[in-house]
């Protein structure tokens, strides 16, 4: 009896792994846009006519690949599936012409570097030119955002009034206001509560950027309706009281 039920518990617990995989596989056939973080790494890898090497005549194909931090897998196409774990992506511009020389250059530099990429039309590997289980077209490269840049700053009291909003929390939000500005205007918190809480599409925080010691740059989306959507950028204001840092004010830039 002790066995059996030791081998029901084994069964259970590997069906619970494999459910929470499977769950947390990236499926990229219902993925309009996709992004990830990594190494950006460039490599030469040997073409036509063989794909063994170079150095032995084949055409030499210059790549990028994006090193991930941990492995993940993917679903949604054809020559991807759930059993297999990869943490490299290969990538490259999704638009020709202009754009696709301009991100040319943006990725360039970055080699070596921690990147954040964006893109769309992610597919498996499935010929001899792809040189990583994952392939994404992008649309956008840039240095990943390091979250310890914040620490000890006035940012981690704007980025949390950002993410309170996108709770439509206006008490919770209102804590990182001023005490004069909580109980009326725009930053009180039955304001935010009401105009927040209500969105068609919940705010998203794109970025905060340091101005200076007191002032952030903030990029954000929400939409009020389907029809009205909102790319959204301000200027946050801070100022410390009794040691705390808070938001003295919010200037939008665009208008929402």
């Amino acid at each position: 009896m002790t066995k059996i039920r030791t081998l029901l518990l084994i069964q259970t617990f590997i069906f619970c792994v494999m459910k929470i995989a499977n769950a947390a596989c990236v499926d990229v056939g219902h993925s309009s846009a996709l992004s990830f973080e990594g190494i950006l790494t460039y490599h030469i890898f040997p073409g036509i006519p063989n794909y063994e090497d170079v150095r032995k005549g084949d055409t030499p194909e210059p790549t990028y690949i994006v090193k991930l931090n941990a492995p993940i897998c993917a679903t949604g196409d054809d020559f991807l599936t759930t059993n297999t774990l990869f943490d490299q992506i290969q990538v490259y511009p999704a638009e020709t012409g202009e754009p696709s020389q301009r991100l040319w250059r943006e990725i360039r530099p970055l080699v070596g570097k921690r990147v954040a990429v964006e893109g769309r039309g992610a597919f498996g590997a499935h010929t001899g030119h792809h040189h990583a289980p994952l392939l994404l077209p992008i649309t956008k490269i840039q240095i990943a955002p390091d979250p310890t840049v914040a620490f000890g700053t006035p940012m981690t009291t704007v980025e949390a009034f950002y993410l309170a909003l996108r709770a439509g929390n206006g008490p919770e939000a209102s804590k990182f206001v001023v005490k004069e500005k909580r109980s009326s205007g725009p930053l009180s918190a039955s304001a935010i509560t009401n105009f927040y809480g209500g969105l068609f599409e919940p705010l998203t925080l794109i970025d905060v950027t340091p101005i200076n010691s007191k002032d952030y740059r903030v990029r954000y989306t929400y939409a009020v309706s389907k029809e009205r959507r909102c790319d959204g950028e301000a200027i946050a204001s801070t100022t410390q009281m009794n040691g705390l840092n808070l938001i003295q004010s919010i200037r939008a830039l665009n208008g929402c």
